[in-house]
């Protein structure tokens, strides 16, 4: 039997069997009380493997309008060119040769020569052939789409139409001097006016089957619109992870002032929200009383149907902590407890279909441990690389302890300080925060090179 398939059991309990590793989790041997970069290195590959084999796979198609925040599961190509036609970059006419022009008619395809139907600039007094105080039809874009210009012929256009066949330049309407069914070039329009520069040609954008989107692009609504642009109606995209909440305590109320003994509820309002930052999708919210045979049922339902479960509590090693000996039970560990402060008491475990991550109870341990292992998880899950450390300098001195400290900290002056109330029970100090802040062991000066991690909000 392999050394990590069983471990130290509890205080005061008997030796537990260690469940075999599902095939999805069987190369992660368990590791104790990694430290942080180590821990989420195995988050991510858990997230990763867990994908792999997801029943159902982890690629689904998405309407453009569902598609921005979603990770894309393949590479994305244009489906035709973009533009997908030669366009006009104003208002104006579209010319055959130097001019002077005749303006022939746009109705598609009859081949008719008459009057042109856009409004006109014309040269000295005297209607052209429409009756006085008429306003002629607006030119449609796609007018000019079935004509083909013979040398010397004019078509009206409007910017974004289509420039026909046979076509040379495009004439702005402020430089276009037409008298009935002739046009003349303003002798004040510039020389570069016949060379064609109001003319965009098809493809300019991109062209045909051209690599819009990378697989693991996180899209954007431009990606969205891009890709409508493109001819796409729809978009592959990552499969969004399914993650059940399993609060518990029962001496957490979730309204009102708690009594002496009880506590209010920090995690329903907070967790979620994060879970779903990290592009996850939290089905529900279950509030499991500390009862062995209820968290046993609502654990076992939760790792059927979902693909991360997230408990709170319980994780510690007293006789009262009820989720810690359910998790080495019934997962095959892979990080049993962080080299960390806050969160030290973090669990990671691998069901048959699910991946467990079991928080701490206090507040500010269980964000620190989703941060570190849930976000790192969820985006390995997704394709995507987990939230990188970030490089700083500590603005201010900061004492150490026995293991490397995340500490809710602030940006002042350039460098990072740590908020007031940073204790692994407190919150006042993370709802200040703009990241947590690295503290090494031997503490940090001012000065000091270290790292934070962004908050997800």
């Amino acid at each position: 039997m392999p050394p990590w398939t069983s471990c130290r059991p509890s205080p005061g309990a008997d030796a537990v069997s260690r469940p075999a590793a599902p095939s999805w989790a069987h190369t992660f041997p368990t590791l104790r009380h990694p430290a942080r970069d180590a821990a989420r290195r195995r988050a991510h590959e858990t997230g990763a493997a867990l994908a792999g084999a997801r029943r159902g796979g982890t690629r689904e198609d998405v309407s453009l309008e569902r598609a921005p925040g979603r990770v894309a599961a393949a590479d994305v190509r244009a489906a035709v060119p973009v533009p997908h036609y030669a366009s006009s970059a104003m208002d104006g006419y579209a010319v055959s040769g130097r001019g002077p022009w005749t303006i022939v008619s746009s109705s598609a395809g009859s081949g008719h020569t008459g009057p042109g139907t856009a409004p006109s600039r014309t040269a000295g007094p005297g209607p052209a052939h429409e009756p006085a105080g008429a306003t002629p039809p607006p030119v449609l874009p796609s007018a000019a789409s079935a004509i083909v210009l013979a040398p010397g012929t004019a078509v009206p256009v409007v910017t974004g139409g289509v420039i026909p066949g046979g076509a040379t330049t495009v004439v702005r309407e402020e430089f276009a001097l037409r008298r009935g069914d002739r046009l003349d070039l303003d002798p004040a329009a510039p020389r570069t006016e016949l060379a064609g520069r109001h003319i965009r040609p098809a493809g300019t954008e991109c062209a045909a089957h051209e690599l819009l989107f990378r697989a693991g692009s996180v899209l954007s609504p431009a990606d969205a619109a891009f890709a409508a642009v493109a001819g796409l109606d729809v978009l592959p995209v990552r499969a969004v992870p399914r993650v059940a909440l399993l609060l518990t305590g029962s001496e957490v109320i979730t309204s009102g002032l708690p009594a002496p003994g009880f506590v209010r509820d920090a995690f329903s309002m907070s967790l979620p929200a994060m879970l779903a930052a990290y592009g996850a999708r939290v089905d529900g919210v279950q509030r499991v009383p500390d009862e062995p045979g209820a968290l046993a049922a609502a654990f076992e339902a939760a790792c059927a149907d979902h693909d991360l479960v997230v408990t709170t509590g319980g994780t510690s090693r007293s006789r009262a902590d009820l989720v810690r000996p359910l998790v080495e039970r019934e997962c095959h560990l892979l990080v049993e407890q962080l080299d960390l402060q806050p969160g030290h008491p973090t669990l990671l475990g691998a069901a048959p279909h699910a991946a467990v991550l079991a928080l701490p109870g206090n507040p500010l341990g269980a964000v620190v441990g989703l941060l570190l292992l849930g976000g790192a998880l969820l985006a390995g899950f997704s394709g995507r690389a987990p939230v990188p450390f970030e490089p700083v300098t500590s603005g201010a001195a900061v004492a150490g302890g026995r293991a490397e400290r995340l500490v809710p900290a602030r940006r002042r002056d350039g460098t990072w300080v740590p908020c007031r109330s940073v204790g692994s029970n407190m919150l006042r100090g993370l709802a200040a925060a703009d990241a947590v802040l690295a503290v090494p062991r031997g503490g940090l000066e001012p000065g000091d090179p270290t790292v934070v991690l962004p908050l997800p909000w």
